[in-house]
């Protein structure tokens, strides 16, 4: 773990959500993290990782378990052969807690710094840094990404007016049409620990991050960066990271590539 260098007080901290089983890529996520695994001959979570140091943010907070920690640590190291000024890796249990759990984690140690929380298994073309611009600049509240699809079955499908998020939508498998949902990048203040210790678990057990960001739309503080091009939850399927590893993998070899 590298010691974090000065740095202004609104520079965020990248938060990395790399918890979790991985069933859905079972047995390949059998014995190491499905953010440890290769894509395009590089760990899942060094190419997530290259998002938030392309868009400035250059001290990250990788949330695991304790599962596959040494492999991390191997992996990962203290962050600068990745462009980063720090990495530090905060635990979250193994099972049961849901995304906004495994944020309030990382509350010890960012102080009143905003963050910038990613999913460890998303990788996205677009550039993040003008949604970090745009949070910076807004005065309050929370801000999500959110990209354009022709069928937003099994996903979170947004409402938008004006850039604010006026709803958040049912993750129903059933419902086939367009819109927008959002990705798994998200933007808080350090005000978002109070209300994710307000949330209470939903019926399967766990705190919910659109229960999260409902409590923000609700009061009209929750806005919205919408982006195209590329994007993949590599998790989500076999499928699925095996079309992100033969995307990687056709790409020219450079020094850090994205």
């Amino acid at each position: 773990m590298s010691t974090p260098a000065a740095r202004t007080p609104t520079a965020p901290v990248g938060v990395l959500l790399a918890g979790g089983r991985g069933t859905r890529l079972a047995p390949l996520t059998d014995r190491t993290s499905k953010q440890l695994l290769p894509v395009g001959g590089r760990p899942l979570a060094a190419r997530v990782i290259d998002q938030l140091t392309a868009a400035g943010v250059h001290d990250v907070l990788a949330v695991i378990d304790d599962r596959h920690a040494g492999d991390f640590l191997a992996a990962l190291r203290d962050g600068r052969e990745l462009g980063l000024r720090s990495l530090a890796y905060v635990w979250q249990p193994a099972t049961g807690v849901g995304m906004p759990s495994a944020i309030a984690q990382v509350e010890p140690h960012v102080g009143d710094r905003p963050i910038v929380v990613i999913c460890g298994d998303l990788l996205l073309e677009a550039d993040l840094s003008g949604v970090v611009a745009d949070f910076l600049d807004q005065p309050d509240g929370a801000r999500l990404v959110a990209t354009r699809v022709p069928d937003t079955a099994g996903f979170t499908p947004l409402g938008v007016t004006d850039g604010r998020v006026t709803e958040l939508g049912d993750k129903d498998p059933d419902r086939h049409r367009p819109g927008l949902m959002e990705l798994g990048v998200y933007l808080y203040r350090s005000d978002v620990f109070d209300e994710i210790r307000a949330l209470r678990p939903s019926a399967r057990g766990e705190t919910e991050i659109w229960d999260l960001n409902r409590r923000y739309a609700g009061r009209g503080r929750l806005r919205c960066t919408e982006v195209a091009g590329w994007w993949c939850d590599v998790g989500g399927s076999l499928a699925d990271y095996r079309a992100a590893d033969r995307r990687y993998t056709r790409r020219p070899a450079t020094s850090r590539q994205r």
